[in-house]
């Protein structure tokens, strides 16, 4: 028989391309009627690269038509195998864990020490520390000669514009 490119690259005899049309009828009945169709049943078994095609539709058709039924959950044993296998990786990990666990014990209770006596300090400060005052030897010009006076206020728009000349003049 004479040979032709298929569209895959693969060859096909051309005198198999009048079996497609029976071919795709089968394969809507899920192959029920290769039986019914004597002349194609031969070919399918004789030719190969026919059988390997018919094969592939029909594995095609019943992915579609599983992917379609709705999905009727996990079996038991399929939730015990993964238990099963959690437990074992948690009990393969256990020594390492096992190293660190007194040390974030140890940590979690060294954070709880540390913010009860925080509290307690604040409360401790707000209610009975005597209240902020200015020591005796420091008066109050003092303290006030010790901090930078601001510069005054300009009294015109001449002297604004006269700084800021001798600002850009470098006086």
């Amino acid at each position: 028989m004479e040979e032709a490119a298929a569209d895959d690259g693969r060859e096909v005899e051309v005198g198999c391309r009048s079996y497609r049309a029976r071919m795709e009828d089968c394969l809507a009945d899920d192959a029920e009627r290769v039986d019914a169709d004597p002349e194609l049943a031969a070919h399918l078994r004789e030719c190969s690269s026919c059988r390997e095609v018919f094969d592939d539709g029909l594995l095609a058709g019943r992915i579609v038509r599983n992917a379609c039924e709705p999905y009727e959950g996990v079996s038991g044993a399929f939730s015990t195998r993964v238990m099963a296998a959690i437990r074992e990786e948690e009990s393969r990990r256990a020594p390492t864990s096992a190293i660190w666990r007194p040390i974030e014990l140890l940590g979690s209770r060294f954070a709880l020490a540390a913010s009860v006596l925080l509290l307690a300090a604040s409360v401790y400060l707000v209610e009975f520390a005597p209240p902020f005052e200015m020591p005796a030897t420091t008066s109050q010009t003092e303290v006030v000669g010790l901090m930078p006076e601001p510069p005054a206020q300009p009294s015109n728009q001449d002297e604004v514009l006269m700084t800021l000349v001798e600002m850009e003049n470098g006086y």
